[in-house]
C-alpha cells in the first residue's frame, strides 16, 4: 500500500504507533495534532477503517473470506516465507466495487454488496438507520465492562447482540452464559445463578457452582429479566454491587468479575411504576441502552435477511441454494412481522422445504402472507361490486403484472383453469399488463 506523499506504508509500524498514541481517543483522527507527523489525515482514516476490519476478520478466524491456519501466522511486517506471495490490499471504500490481492496472488473482484456481506458479523444484519446505531452502540460497549440493558420485541435478536458485545470485547477469550429469567421459578433461578453446597436443600448431595462463579471474568447474558422475582432482584443487586454473592446454603462469599447484559421485552419504567421491578436494580443494570427495532420499522432489511437464512439453509443441507421471486419477496415486505426476525426465519425454513424449484414463489408462503396481495387495494384499481374469485383473480394479475403463469401459480390453479375462470367472469386476456403512454 502506497502512502499519498510516495513512501511505503509499513502496516507493522503504524499499529505500532496505532497503540502508542491512541489513548482514550475513540478514534485517531481525534488525535490530530499527534498524528499528523506520521501520516496525512485522509490517509490515516482510510488506514483505520481498513485496521478495524482486519481485527474483526482475524477474530472471526478468517481474513476477508480466506481461512486463517493456526501456526501460519507471522507478525505484521515480517517478510513472507520463501515462495509465497505476501501482498495483502486492503478494500478502497469509494468504489464500485473492490479489487483484492490475496496471498496466493489471485485477484478478485466484488460488488459492493459483496461487501457488505463480509461486513456481517456475529449474525447481526441491517443496513437501515436504525440498525447502524445498533451497530455503533455495540461497538462501544464492547469497549468498556458496563452493563448493557437490550431492549425490544420478542424475535428481534436481544441475544445474538449480547453475543456480538462479547465477541468484540476483550472478554471474548472467556466464557459466555445466558440465562432466561422467565423459565425457571425463584428458587431454581437462585440455585442456577448462585450455586449450592451440600446439604443446602433436598436432593443437594454435592457443592454446585452457580452461573456467577462459573462466568468469572466473561459475560452473563440475563434474558427477561424483567420477570425476576422481587426477591431475586435484591440478590442480584447486592452481587453487582459488591461483586460477591453467596452460594445457596453456604456461609462464606465468592468474588466475581463478571459483566451483566441484561435483556427485556418489557418497560422496566412501567413496572417500576408497578413496584414489580427495583428501581435501584434498573438503575444499575441500564447504564447501556440498546434498543432493537422491531422487523416492521426495518423492511428494507428483509431481502438482506432472507438471503442470509437461504445462505445458511444451503450451507447447512449441502443442497443448492434457493431463491425469492421478486413477488414473494414483495409479499414478505407487506407482512408486518408479529414474530420479527424469528418469524421471518421460520417462513424462510417452510418455503424452502415445501417449494419444488430453486426459485420460491409466492404459493409457497403461509396464508397469512399470501393474504397481503389479495385483500390490499393496490393503486389504480377499484374492487367495487366485484365477486371474491373475481377480487382474487383480477388482484393476482394486477400485482404480477398480467403474468398468467405466475398469478395461476399464486392462487393455487393450473394455467388452462385460469383462462376458463377468467372467461366466466368476462376478464379481459390483457388485463394487469402496465399500459404504455
Amino acid at each position: 500500500m502506497e502512502m499519498s506523499s510516495g513512501k511505503r506504508f509499513d502496516l507493522g509500524s503504524w499499529l505500532a504507533d496505532l497503540k502508542r498514541i491512541g489513548g482514550q481517543a475513540r478514534t485517531l483522527a481525534e488525535k490530530g495534532a499527534t498524528t499528523e507527523a506520521l501520516m496525512k489525515i485522509d490517509d490515516l482514516q482510510m488506514l483505520e477503517e481498513a485496521a478495524k476490519r482486519l481485527i474483526v476478520s482475524l477474530s472471526n478466524g478468517s481474513l476477508y473470506g480466506i481461512p486463517i491456519v493456526s501456526g501460519e501466522s507471522r507478525p505484521f511486517g515480517e517478510p513472507a516465507a520463501s515462495g509465497r506471495a505476501g501482498t495483502l490490499r486492503m478494500p478502497i471504500p469509494g468504489g464500485a466495487s473492490d479489487q483484492r490481492t490475496y496471498s496466493s496472488g489471485t485477484t478478485e473482484t466484488r460488488s459492493r454488496t459483496d461487501v457488505h456481506a463480509v461486513e456481517r458479523q456475529h449474525g447481526i444484519i441491517g443496513s437501515t438507520g436504525a440498525m447502524r446505531r445498533v451497530h455503533q452502540l455495540i461497538e462501544k460497549a464492547a469497549a468498556c465492562t458496563l452493563p448493557v440493558l437490550i431492549q425490544g420485541e420478542s424475535g428481534t435478536g436481544k441475544e445474538l447482540v449480547a453475543r456480538a458485545i462479547h465477541g468484540r470485547s476483550n472478554r471474548r477469550s472467556r466464557r459466555f452464559f445466558s440465562e432466561n429469567c422467565s423459565a425457571l421459578s425463584e428458587s431454581l433461578l437462585e440455585s442456577e445463578l448462585f450455586g449450592h453446597v451440600r446439604g443446602a436443600f433436598t436432593g443437594a448431595d454435592r457443592d454446585r457452582k452457580g452461573i456467577l462463579e462459573l462466568a468469572d471474568g466473561g459475560t452473563l447474558f440475563m434474558d427477561e429479566i424483567g420477570d425476576m422475582s422481587l426477591r431475586m432482584q435484591s440478590k442480584l443487586l447486592r452481587a453487582l454491587q459488591e461483586h460477591e454473592f453467596r452460594p445457596v446454603g453456604a456461609k462464606e462469599s465468592v468474588r466475581v468479575d463478571v459483566r451483566i447484559i441484561s435483556a427485556t421485552n418489557r418497560s422496566l419504567r412501567s413496572l417500576i411504576r408497578e413496584g414489580l421491578f427495583r428501581e435501584d436494580l434498573f438503575y444499575r443494570v441500564n447504564v447501556i441502552t440498546i434498543k432493537l427495532p422491531p422487523l416492521r420499522e426495518r423492511k428494507d432489511d428483509i431481502a438482506l435477511l432472507t438471503d442470509h437464512f437461504l445462505e445458511g439453509i444451503a450451507n447447512e443441507s449441502g443442497l443448492p441454494r434457493k431463491e425469492f421471486s421478486e413477488g414473494a419477496l414483495a409479499l414478505l415486505a407487506g407482512h408486518e412481522w408479529p414474530g420479527n426476525i424469528r418469524e421471518l426465519e421460520n417462513v424462510v425454513q417452510r418455503a424452502v422445504a415445501l417449494s419444488d424449484t430453486l426459485r420460491i414463489d409466492s404459493s409457497d408462503l403461509p396464508d397469512r402472507i399470501r393474504h397481503v396481495m389479495i385483500t390490499e387495494e393496490p393503486p389504480r384499481y377499484s374492487s367495487a361490486g366485484k365477486g371474491g374469485e373475481q377480487l382474487m383473480i383480477e388482484k393476482a394479475l394486477h400485482n404480477f403484472e398480467g403474468d398468467k403463469t405466475r398469478a395461476a401459480r399464486f392462487i393455487g390453479w393450473s394455467r388452462p383453469k385460469l383462462y376458463r375462470r377468467m372467461r366466466v367472469h368476462g376478464i379481459p386476456i390483457g388485463f394487469g399488463r402496465a399500459t404504455r403512454a
